[in-house]
């Protein structure tokens, strides 16, 4: 079993692959420390995108015992540290979905750590109702079958409904409730006209999380921001779109 790397303030990195380095961030999921535990999933997610992309990938998941009360601030601090103390240099940055928020806080707080950012299923603020889903999805009293609802559709939604059924047996990770709790709230719209990195965002058009409205008006924000909007595509389905891997890779090649 491959093992990654304990980072500071509770990170954890897991790198694979040859090439220039690319930062993956993502958002919920089990197996935060990635020093104890590199998800099966996440080890063949990660080899695909450094074969893919022809880079070594570096997957940094968040704290999975942060502090009471962490902040989206907070977390993209943590985050800068670690890319400054492990490169010394901007690096291309990807995130998801809550790793996206936390990219997108990343460049503006922190401009120095990023030379390239890709946001997918994310934007500058969070839609009130679908936080509020969110959270009841992730404490206490998880259902399957809401949790399935809001990120995906169609048949992907029963495979994601089965998947959930059995790991709701399983408690939540303190990780994933603070990350959650710490977007309930969170708007950078304001602020991204300070944004002076080359920035994709990516989403679909039936994405119940981050609604499209959203996603275009991040992208309006943006100085020359790219947007990739994939028709019936939701919040899980959008990360399975034969589109959205040459769109990524045809952003971090250019000049």
């Amino acid at each position: 079993m491959r093992l990654g790397e304990r980072l500071n303030d509770g990170l954890s990195v897991f790198a694979v692959g040859e090439g220039p380095p690319l930062v993956t961030v993502p958002g919920l999921g089990r197996g935060a420390d990635l020093s104890v535990r590199v998800p099966r999933s996440a080890a063949l997610s990660t080899a695909a995108l450094a074969r893919g992309f022809r880079r070594r990938v570096h997957l940094v998941h968040r704290p999975v015992r942060p502090p009471s009360g962490m902040t989206i601030a907070q977390l993209a601090g943590w985050y800068a540290t670690a890319l400054r103390e492990r490169f010394g240099e901007p690096v291309d940055v990807w995130g998801t979905s809550g790793g996206g928020i936390t990219a997108l806080q990343l460049a503006l707080d922190h401009p120095g750590t990023v030379r390239r950012l890709v946001v997918t299923v994310a934007a500058s603020r969070v839609d009130p109702h679908a936080s509020r889903e969110l959270l009841r999805v992730v404490r206490r009293g998880f259902s399957p079958s809401a949790a399935s609802r809001l990120i995906a559709h169609g048949p992907l939604r029963l495979l994601v409904l089965a998947t959930f059924a059995v790991s709701s047996r399983k408690p939540r990770e303190p990780g994933e409730v603070a990350l959650v709790e710490a977007v309930r709230g969170w708007d950078v719209t304001a602020r991204l006209g300070e944004l002076t990195v080359p920035v994709l965002l990516a989403g679909g058009t039936r994405d119940r999380l981050v609604p499209p409205d959203l996603l275009r008006a991040t992208a309006a924000g943006i100085p020359d921001a790219r947007l990739v909007l994939l028709p019936g595509r939701g919040h899980l389905s959008v990360l399975y779109d034969g589109r959205l891997k040459p769109a990524v890779g045809a952003f971090l090649g250019a000049s």
